[in-house]
């Protein structure tokens, strides 16, 4: 995702905790808030709107203030749906430009008009296309796909640590100028306890006692992930992945930093 960023090694850590920061901060204000406009819990839960925050908003604001700060939510709803499928696109060309994918010489082709890959974003919106369907047919298998989004992007998030622990003996690994020091290696412990302790949890059924309405089928979800990416590592990924393959693209494409342009400008002129 820091392909395209000048100065990656810098800015990319820079904005991950400034964003991590920023979301901790709004998120507590937002969750005090909610927490005191509160009156009746279990009215709120039983809202016959369905959706417990509109109610709270409807309680706080009335119809009309309920009903704008709830047209704000959608509206933020929709933002960050097109950020994440924007991000999931190029995350799919880059698994496809790089041999990961099945069929990746399709999905990582570029569009001689746009310059896009085009292939690979239609691939996301074809397949959250899908999840949607899903949805309005099985509220139970939807809500076992959602359930599993937060666990597999936490341990997603470790899986590098822990492949930085195993193989730090193995492979030569040159630290970046953004580096936690002698910190490193207590905060990557701390972080690879808390998720593995967090996405087990997440795991687990809500309710007691567990029946087959009320059972968390995330689970099931994410072992059909594993499986399906095992395999494909297994039959085909494995003999053509080699990483990213970024630098002969950077070699092919000339340089658009606007200092060097400045630059170019400058030499004409003298």
């Amino acid at each position: 995702m820091s392909e395209e960023t000048h100065d990656a090694a810098i800015r990319g850590p820079v904005a991950i905790r400034a964003a991590v920061f920023v979301s901790g901060v709004v998120g507590w204000m937002l969750t005090i808030t909610f927490c005191f406009c509160l009156s009746d819990l279990d009215a709120i839960i039983a809202s016959p709107t369905g959706l417990p925050a509109a109610q709270i908003f409807l309680n706080a604001g009335g119809r009309a203030g309920g009903t704008t700060m709830l047209f704000f939510v959608i509206l933020v709803q929709f933002f960050t749906g097109c950020s994440a499928m924007l991000a999931n696109a190029r995350m799919a060309y880059a698994f496809a430009r790089d041999d990961a994918f099945p069929f990746s010489s399709f999905w990582s082709r570029i569009n001689s008009l746009t310059h896009t890959p085009v292939n690979a974003v239609w691939l996301v919106v074809f397949f959250c296309t899908c999840l949607n369907l899903i949805g309005m047919g099985s509220t139970q298998t939807i809500v076992s796909i959602f359930n599993v989004t937060a666990p597999a992007l936490d341990l997603s998030y470790i899986a590098v640590v822990v492949a930085h622990i195993v193989y730090a003996h193995r492979v030569q690994f040159i630290e970046g100028p953004y580096t936690l020091g002698r910190w490193g290696r207590p905060v990557n412990a701390v972080a690879i306890t808390w998720v593995v302790f967090i996405s087990t949890i997440l795991f687990f059924p809500t309710t007691r006692p567990v029946t087959p309405e009320n059972m968390n089928y995330a689970v099931c979800v994410a072992a059909f992930i594993a499986l399906f990416s095992l395999t494909w590592w297994c039959v085909g990924a494995r003999k053509k992945y080699t990483g990213p393959r970024t630098k002969d693209l950077l070699d092919a494409v000339p340089s658009e930093d606007p200092e060097e342009g400045f630059d170019r400008i400058h030499d004409f002129a003298a």
